[in-house]
C-alpha cells in the first residue's frame, strides 16, 4: 500500500493557509515531500475571494473591518467563500501522474470528491457528488471543492461544513440576496447544511478528521501516515507568507486598476460566472481593452491573462471575436472545466452589446 503524508497544521490565520497551499503545491513539484492529505483549520474567520476574482466586487469591506474578518485570496479559482472556526478544510497535494489519480479533470474532481464523501459517510451522513465541484446531502452542499496546478503536480482542495453562520457569510459577502425578501433568504440558506444541524450534537473535531483520513485512505487504497513540514518546505514558507500578506496579492492591483471604471457584465456558464468587462472604441469598431474575473476555475491559472491579451485591440466583429476566443480554447494546456468556447463568447458579445 503506497504511504502518503498526513499534516494537520491546525486553526492558522487565512494569509498561512494561503501560503502553504503554495508551498505545498511546489513541494510536491521538487519532490521535498510525497504525496499530502493536509486538514486544515481557520482562526480568526475570513472571506476569500478566488483567483480570477476581484475583492471590491465580491466582499462587503466594510462589514468585514467592523466585524474583523479577514481578507484573502485562494491560489484556485472558484467563487468568494467565508471561512471561520466552524469548517474543516482537506487539500490533496499529489503529482499529476500518480496511479489512480485521473488526468482528466472532471474525472479528478469526481474521484477525490468521493474520497470525502466516503469520509463523511463514518460520521452517519449520506451525501452524493454534485458535478462539477460540490458535495451535497439532499440537494443542500455541504462541501465546496476547487484546485489548482504548478507544473506536474496538483492541489484540490475543499471544505467541510460543521457548524456554519450562514448569516455571517451573508454579510460580508457581495450576495444577491441584500436584494430579496426574508422568505427568500431563508430559501437561500436551505441550499447549505452544516453537520451540525444534519447530526444535532457536533462529534469532536478530532474524530471528524478521523473520519475524513480514513475516507481518502480506503478511496485511494493509501497509507496516510502523520508528518511535519519539510525544512524546505518551512524555509520556502518563511519566504512566501509576506506575499500572501501583501495588499498587492490580496487585492490583485491589476482589478483595482481597472474595475471600478468598467460596466459588468455577468454570464452564468455550467462552470460558473462569467464576468466581463471591456473598454471599446466604438468608432473603429476596437476592444481596447477587457477584464476578465468569475467563480470558474482554470488551468493554468493565469490563461485568463493570455485571453485578455488576445482580445485587446482587436475586432468587436463577432467572426473576428470568436476566432480569437476558439483560438484560445484550442490549445492543449488549457483547461476551464464547465466553461466552454461558446460560454466565453456569449459572455464578451453580451458586453459588447452593452456599448
Amino acid at each position: 500500500m503506497k504511504e502518503w503524508r498526513l499534516l494537520d497544521t491546525g486553526p492558522l490565520p487565512a494569509s498561512h493557509n494561503m501560503t502553504l497551499q503554495w508551498v505545498l503545491l511546489n513541494s510536491r513539484h521538487n519532490n521535498w515531500a510525497p504525496n499530502t492529505l493536509h486538514l486544515l483549520q481557520f482562526k480568526p474567520h475570513n472571506a476569500l475571494v478566488g483567483y480570477h476574482q476581484a475583492v471590491e466586487l465580491e466582499i462587503e469591506e466594510e462589514y468585514c473591518k467592523q466585524h474583523n474578518i479577514e481578507i484573502n485570496r485562494r491560489i484556485s479559482g472558484g467563487g468568494c467563500i467565508y471561512m471561520d472556526e466552524g469548517q474543516l478544510g482537506w487539500e490533496v497535494t499529489a503529482l499529476k501522474d500518480t496511479p489512480g489519480i485521473p488526468q482528466n479533470l472532471n474525472d479528478m474532481y469526481k474521484l477525490l470528491c468521493e474520497c470525502a464523501i466516503a469520509g463523511i459517510a463514518k460520521l452517519g451522513v449520506t451525501a452524493r457528488y454534485r458535478p462539477i465541484n460540490d458535495i451535497e446531502v439532499d440537494g443542500r452542499k455541504i462541501s465546496g471543492t476547487g484546485g489548482s496546478e504548478y507544473a506536474n503536480s496538483f492541489i484540490f482542495h475543499g471544505t467541510l461544513l460543521t457548524d456554519f453562520s450562514v448569516e455571517t457569510m451573508i454579510n460580508c459577502l457581495k450576495l444577491p440576496l441584500k436584494k430579496l425578501d426574508d422568505k427568500q433568504v431563508d430559501t437561500f440558506k436551505k441550499r447549505v447544511v452544516s453537520l451540525k444541524e444534519l447530526l444535532g450534537d457536533l462529534p469532536p473535531i478530532e474524530e471528524i478528521k478521523e473520519a475524513m483520513v480514513e475516507g481518502f485512505s480506503e478511496v485511494l487504497g493509501i497509507k496516510l501516515v502523520p508528518g511535519r513540514l519539510t525544512e524546505e518546505e518551512k524555509a520556502l514558507f518563511e519566504k512566501e507568507l509576506p506575499r500572501f500578506m501583501s495588499e498587492e496579492w490580496i487585492r490583485d492591483t491589476r482589478s483595482i486598476k481597472q474595475a471600478s471604471s468598467l460596466q459588468l457584465i455577468d454570464y452564468k456558464a455550467p462552470g460558473g460566472l462569467i464576468r466581463v468587462s471591456l473598454v471599446m472604441d466604438r468608432a473603429r469598431q476596437l476592444i481596447k481593452s477587457v477584464f476578465i474575473t468569475g467563480d470558474f476555475f482554470a488551468y493554468p491559472e493565469n490563461c485568463i491573462l493570455d485571453l485578455e491579451a488576445a482580445l485587446k485591440n482587436t475586432s468587436v466583429r463577432t467572426e473576428k471575436m470568436e476566432e480569437n476566443v476558439m483560438r484560445f480554447f484550442a490549445k492543449p494546456d488549457v483547461k476551464i472545466p464547465g466553461v466552454t468556447a461558446e460560454d466565453m463568447i456569449a459572455a464578451l458579445k453580451a458586453a459588447v452589446n452593452t456599448y
